[in-house]
Parts: structure tokens; C-alpha cells; sequence
């Protein structure tokens, strides 16, 4: 990955303020610091997905992995990919 900001987006830090506190599936583990909202768009041809604060690790059920794979797939044809579509199953 090759582009940063420390800059949150207003719009994120509002849909924050709705989810803090909250742990949709329970807590994860002891590090779990409950959920956050996140963006997804394009910007000058770059994907780019936005958090409220620093993040070191986000968990998801596979339901919701499966949801963030898809939303990055949209915004990857909308930023012009020009790799083909290869999806691997299994080990």
C-alpha cells in the first residue's frame, strides 16, 4: 500500500460516535477495542478505505469478509483495474 493520512473524515467520526461502545459479535479478545465504521471509495484512481482513528487490526466474521471482498471489487473496476478477475478457493 503506498498512500496515508492521519486526516479522519468527518462523516466516518459521526458514524463512530453511533457504533462506540458497541461489540456486534462479542468481543473478540482482550485487545478488542469494539467496533469501527469505515469507508470505502475512490479517489484519484486509488481505492481507499478510511477510519475514524488508528486501527492495528480489524476482525470480521466471514460473512462480513465476504461483503468487504465484494465492496473492494466495485471500487476496484471503479478505479480503473486492469488486472483480470482471479478468485482462489482453498488451500
Amino acid at each position: 500500500m503506498s498512500h496515508h493520512s492521519s486526516q479522519p473524515n468527518p462523516e466516518i467520526i459521526e458514524a463512530m460516535r453511533k457504533l462506540f461502545g458497541e461489540y456486534p459479535d462479542g468481543k473478540l479478545n482482550a485487545d478488542d477495542a469494539g467496533a469501527v465504521a469505515t469507508q470505502v471509495g475512490v479517489e484519484n484512481s486509488r481505492v481507499v478505505l478510511r477510519f475514524p482513528k488508528p486501527v492495528a487490526w480489524i476482525g470480521m466474521t466471514g460473512d462480513e469478509a465476504f461483503e468487504l471482498a465484494q465492496c473492494l471489487l466495485r471500487h476496484a473496476r471503479n478505479a480503473g483495474v486492469t488486472a483480470p478477475l482471479v478468485i482462489r478457493v482453498g488451500g
